[in-house]
């Protein structure tokens, strides 16, 4: 028993296979081999379908993209081109009153840069002055805490005006005005003027900044100003009469439907207006002779002022004989170059001013017609008649008496240009805040 190795049976050789077995088991290889073929080719199809999808979407990812870079690109050069017809039209706006923008960076600061180079010549101090103006804001809370926005607590507001790049607005402005006793103009395109009273003082200096875009400020200097030098600028239209003044901070406000005949005769409030509006539009500092034009042109305030603009133009005439210097009579009806079409009074004031002139230049020779006709006929005379004759001799007089003042205005006249070198016309309104 021991020593000897049991005998264990290893496992039994496969059956053979006859010869159809042997073809069934290699048609079922042949299949199999099949099959996976089969699954392998659909397969790479699934693969190349992914990835024709994915070059789809990616060409489809570029394709949006380019399309949102160029719509972009083309919305801001809408912007570009829109910012540039404005700045024209800026330009021509403030070109007709002898100014232009001298710009300064938009980098947030603009206001301050613009208000000191009104002030100072040149915008490096803007640092100072924004803290200055928030200085007075914080001494003067009572004044400016009410007109903050967003409901913003005042210390946080004030402490992130403080800081440079941070926009500042109309509270700003005013602060600024206030703390450098100055007034401020604030020009628009195609808007009135803003004037921000900062100063008590009749003559108090004015900074003129101009606003554009909605969101940025640039100093106003005269069309010839390069230096660095304080603007100096000072608006005819924003110089009141002394005499007439209550509170030396009102503004005029001369709009289109002040040029019109009082339906009844004016009282006092509406004569001292009346004055006050030509004596703006025409630079004469005569209150007499003002108030004599208004009434030969029946308080109409446009006639008033052609008539004493026409009375400018008197040095073209001879006073002696009455000629004009082109050869015409005493009753010629030729216009001075100011009134041409392309005069300097016909492109402030327009054709229609233009032609007051001589409109009443016409009226005055039928009246003198008519009032030979009537010296003629032995009719009896009426009160009216009468009344109307009576109107026509005050006006020969008060013709004449215009003559003899003309020196008179013409002088004050020039003494107001000299501190006072550029005029507003009627055409552009201020508003006061």
């Amino acid at each position: 028993m021991w020593g000897r190795v049991p005998f264990a049976p290893g496992p039994s050789p496969p059956p053979l296979l006859g010869d159809l077995d042997q073809e069934r088991l290699k048609r079922q290889q042949e299949l199999a081999t099949l099959n996976l073929f089969q699954m392998q080719q659909i397969q790479y199809q699934q693969f190349l379908q992914a990835q024709l999808m994915t070059r789809q979407q990616y060409a489809q990812a570029i394709a949006h993209q380019q399309k949102a870079v160029v719509g972009s690109i083309t919305s801001q050069q809408q912007q570009q081109q829109q910012q540039q017809r404005e700045f024209l039209s800026f330009a021509n706006q403030l070109q007709a009153l002898g100014l232009r923008v001298r710009e300064v960076p938009g980098d947030g600061n603009c206001l301050f840069r613009a208000l000191g180079d009104q002030l100072e010549g040149h915008s490096r101090n803007h640092l100072k002055h924004r803290r200055e103006t928030v200085d007075y804001m914080v001494k003067h809370r009572e004044d400016f805490e009410p007109f903050v926005e967003d409901e913003v607590p005042f210390d946080r507001y004030v402490m992130n005006l403080e800081k440079p790049g941070t926009f500042a607005g109309n509270d700003a402005i005013v602060a600024f005005a206030r703390n450098a006793q100055v007034n401020i103009v604030i020009h628009q395109l195609n808007a009135p003027l803003w004037q921000v009273p900062g100063a008590r003082k009749g003559h108090a200096a004015e900074l003129h900044i101009a606003y554009r875009y909605g969101e940025h400020y640039d100093s106003v200097r005269k069309i010839n100003d390069n230096s660095e030098a304080p603007a100096n600028l000072k608006t005819e239209m924003l110089i009141k009469d002394d005499s007439k003044k209550k509170d030396g901070n009102t503004t005029c406000n001369y709009r289109a439907e002040d040029i019109r005949d009082f339906e009844s005769e004016p009282t006092e409030t509406e004569v001292d207006d009346a004055v006050q509006k030509v004596r703006n539009a025409t630079g004469c500092t005569d209150t007499d002779l003002i108030v004599q034009s208004l009434e030969v042109e029946s308080y109409n305030i446009e006639s008033a002022i052609a008539a004493i603009l026409q009375m400018h133009e008197l040095p073209n005439y001879d006073a002696d004989d009455k000629t004009c210097t082109r050869g015409c009579n005493s009753d010629c009806q030729c216009r001075s170059p100011l009134w041409m079409e392309n005069g300097s009074g016909s492109r402030i004031f327009g054709p229609h001013v233009a032609d007051v002139g001589e409109k009443e230049n016409n009226r005055t020779l039928n009246e003198k017609e008519d009032n030979k006709r009537s010296k003629n006929k032995p009719s009896k005379v009426t009160n009216r008649q009468r009344k109307e004759q009576q109107r026509l001799e005050r006006k020969k007089r008060q013709e004449e008496r215009h003559r003899q003042k003309f020196l008179d205005c013409k002088s004050n006249n020039e003494g107001a240009e000299a501190q006072a070198p550029v005029t507003l016309v009627k055409t552009f309104a201020t508003l006061n805040i």
